[in-house]
């Protein structure tokens, strides 16, 4: 609560006013408007007031005022706020890549960048995969899934998702085959290490102008950009970008998160608390293509749930899994999807999972979901559509040095690339290969 809320139900003690008529006009006026509130409570203010005597008293308002000037903005001493160059055409920081770069003398294609036969024992990349830098690259590559991080850390939370896509890189625990059918990701799909997009490390606005084209450009090739961030105001160009590429209205969102990212009327005019809200707003996704589970949290109340509600969004809070089980809430999901069309669109901000397995979210948020129900869950929808991007976002790797969290966003990113593999190797999202199921003695 703040001090002028707090004014607006506090009076002076009709005991203690006298102590009010010792003190300057300004002093007194300092209490009975109850601006002293934001620097004491009111409780501690009429003990004060009980227990000193008129100099004590005057004394203590005379402390309180120093140091309400002392927080307070004055012109003559403080900087103001860092205006915008809206008319700059480079990042506050960072060097963009220059044309001449494309100059390089070789064909185009992925390639490796690794010094033996076991990735793990060179430079990391994602999945242990050759690099491509253009799109040239993934042309020539016929490549199916270009993995690109996104280290954007303004996010709201705990800070250090921007040190994500480095942490799930160094870390061998993506590309491991799937144990359902039995089949290696990189050895059906054609996967590279699309290396991290520039970011504005001082403006998300800035950024999101270069991540959608980005994004874009990389869907435009046939690929599909599977973006792992970075915190999830990324989703917002995310999906943008494929929705240039792609085009609006060609495939459905499913959003895993624990907050629905819905705000209408924050200060800031893109967050990871607006990102859903901007683009149904926006009309880059309409409500009845998106389909979001796991909510849970302060942000989710009833103002917010009847917005998604009033604009079609299918939401699913952690409400309905406590009650009805969350094989029950999947098969509604998966029911759901049936009117969404084939290709799809799988975010993932790993808030949604339970800190037991993800204590390294940005956003963190108790009593979420189980890292196996997401996993099969990814898979699932992986297998049985057509993915036209895929996005993991607010790891904040520092806030976990057992990398227990790391590992599990890196199993949360491979569920999916298993899926996707399974799905152009021929099989059913439910298909079991008979080894895996059953040692048969």
């Amino acid at each position: 609560m703040n001090a002028s809320s707090s004014a607006a139900g506090w009076r002076v003690p009709q005991d203690l006013s006298g102590k009010l008529s010792a003190l300057e006009d300004e002093q007194r006026r300092f209490i009975t408007s109850g601006d002293f509130l934001a620097f004491m409570p009111a409780r501690q203010m009429e003990f004060e007031l009980a227990s000193r005597d008129a100099d004590k008293v005057r004394a203590l308002i005379s402390d309180l005022k120093a140091v309400a000037a002392e927080m307070g903005y004055d012109e003559s001493r403080d900087m103001g706020a860092i205006p915008l160059n809206l008319t700059a055409k480079r990042f506050n920081q960072g060097i963009m890549p220059p044309a001449a770069l494309r100059k390089e003398d070789r064909s185009p294609g992925p390639f490796s960048v690794h010094r033996y036969i076991f990735p793990e024992s060179g430079v990391p990349t994602f999945a242990g995969a050759p690099v491509a830098i253009w799109p040239e690259d993934l042309v020539a590559g016929k490549v199916d899934v270009a993995i690109v991080g996104i280290p954007n850390d303004m996010g709201s939370g705990r800070r250090n998702a921007g040190a994500a896509p480095h942490t799930m890189r160094s870390l061998n625990t993506i590309s491991t085959p799937d144990i359902q059918t039995l089949v290696n990701p990189t050895e059906v799909l054609s996967v590279v290490d699309y290396g991290d997009l520039a970011i504005d490390s001082m403006s998300t606005e800035r950024t999101i102008g270069h991540v959608t084209a980005m994004v874009a450009e990389t869907a435009g090739t046939g690929a599909v950009p599977m973006m792992v961030g970075g915190d999830t105001s990324m989703l917002y160009p995310g999906v943008k970008g494929v929705a240039q590429a792609r085009g609006k209205g060609s495939f459905g969102l499913v959003h895993f998160g624990a907050h629905p990212d819905a705000d209408s009327q924050a200060v800031h005019t893109i967050s990871d608390e607006q990102a859903l809200f901007l683009l149904i707003d926006e009309g880059i996704v309409e409500g009845d293509e998106l389909v979001t589970i796991g909510l849970r949290g302060a942000a989710v109340n009833q103002d917010t749930l009847q917005w998604l509600r009033d604009n079609k969004v299918r939401y699913h809070t952690m409400a309905a899994v406590n009650r009805n089980g969350y094989s029950a809430v999947l098969k509604r999901v998966l029911r759901e999807l049936r009117s969404l069309p084939e290709q799809l669109f799988v975010s993932i901000d790993v808030s949604v999972i339970d800190p037991g397995d993800m204590v390294a979210a940005g956003r963190i948020a108790a009593n979420g979901m189980a890292i196996q129900d997401l996993t099969r869950t990814v898979r699932h929808l992986c297998a049985a559509r057509d993915i036209v991007g895929f996005e993991i976002t607010d790891m904040a790797p520092m806030l976990d040095y057992s990398r227990l969290s790391a590992v599990n966003a890196n199993a949360v990113l491979n569920a999916c690339l298993v899926g996707m593999a399974a799905r152009k190797a021929g099989y059913g999202p439910d298909d079991v290969h008979p080894l895996a199921l059953d040692h048969g003695q």
